[in-house]
């Protein structure tokens, strides 16, 4: 049993508490700056700590009285601060807490736009060119100086993450999902009680310094995933927008799929939702679901008058990026759907023009 510390306790962090808190015999803290909302696992036997990452001397308290805490990263990149930075601090922090790892929750996004279907690995390189995968690379740069210095670490660069009460299933049923070229480009996606397995299997098994990209074994397109959701919650079918508009700017695709070979060879880990169909059927029985609805037919629109560009429609325009962060968030690309809110926020002066 261990000591463990979770920096920024969001959807995965809450989860991993929890999941250890069942186990028992582990002290748990977790820190976040809004603590509140994790009262709940008080009652759990769970520490609460506040926390704001922003200030210089944040985690050193965060960790004091832990003994050789393994110290997991997961707070999102901070605006404020250059790349990097809190998390510098932070594995500053754990080296003098005497932390047996550090464990940074990285994304897929450090590969940037990739060929459509292209699949990517851990000697994959990054997309050094990228402005928006930079905050992430700067981050695992921090690791590695942390690495260099004697911290024991591990970073796990997460696909998109999905579970009870988030992803495509959510937004579907919420009818604001939308593909991208029909569907047609790939990505993957892993359950988050796979991350909580594997940030425990890292922690016992994972050599210093381990890299490992986290996705389940079925990378899809977003059509082939879309497609079985609408039928099993019977839902409406989602409309399909492009990628490249006439007049508007270009949606990031991230089309790829996502190798996890070398996870499952070090650690020894198997999935316990290789694919979404696992996944989302065991979300449907911890909601306590009972058996699906019956399948029906994915409903498909009529073809609709044609309308004006989007670019000329900028409350349109604005509805559309926001959507698209929000799909940005699910996939834990923070950084990126960071910067489409600011895109979007180019055209409200548009949109109050016209209310005059």
């Amino acid at each position: 049993m261990a000591d463990w510390a979770i920096l920024g306790c969001g959807y995965v962090g809450t989860r991993l508490a929890r999941a250890l808190a069942a186990e028992g015999g582990h002290r748990v803290r977790v820190c976040a700056r809004n603590a509140g909302r994790l009262e709940p696992l008080r009652a759990l036997g769970v520490e609460i700590f506040a926390m704001d990452a922003a200030r210089s001397r944040a985690f050193g308290p965060a960790l004091y009285g832990l003994s050789s805490p393994i110290v997991v990263y997961s707070i999102p990149p901070l605006p404020n601060l250059p790349p990097g930075e809190p998390l510098r601090r932070a594995a500053e922090a754990a080296a003098g807490a005497g932390a047996s790892r550090f464990i940074y929750l990285s994304s897929t996004a450090v590969y940037g736009e990739t060929p459509d279907g292209e699949t990517v690995d851990e000697e994959t390189p990054v997309a050094l060119s990228d402005g928006e995968a930079m905050t992430r690379i700067a981050e695992e740069s921090a690791v590695d100086l942390a690495r260099l210095s004697g911290l024991s670490t591990v970073v796990l660069r997460l696909s998109a993450i999905y579970g009870p009460g988030r992803g495509v299933r959510e937004r579907l049923k919420a009818g604001n999902y939308k593909l991208i070229d029909d569907g047609a480009h790939f990505f993957s996606r892993v359950h988050v009680d796979d991350i909580v397995g594997i940030l425990r299997a890292a922690a016992e098994r994972a050599p210093g310094g381990a890299v490992y990209c986290v996705s389940d074994d079925k990378p899809t397109t977003q059509r082939e995933y879309s497609d079985w959701l609408v039928a099993r919650l019977g839902v409406t079918a989602p409309p399909s927008v492009p990628s490249l508009a006439s007049g508007a700017p270009r949606r990031a695709v991230r089309n790829r799929k996502v190798a996890n070979a070398r996870l499952k060879q070090e650690l020894g880990y198997t999935f316990r939702y290789p694919s979404y169909v696992e996944g989302e059927q065991a979300i449907e029985a911890e909601a306590g679901a009972g058996a699906a609805p019956p399948p029906r037919p994915v409903v498909v629109e009529l073809p609709r008058p044609t309308e004006p560009p989007r670019s000329t429609d900028a409350l349109r325009q604005l509805a559309d990026r926001l959507a698209e962060a929000i799909a940005l968030l699910d996939d834990g690309d923070a950084s990126t759907a960071r910067a489409t809110i600011e895109r979007a926020r180019d055209l409200l002066p548009g949109i109050e023009g016209k209310k005059n």
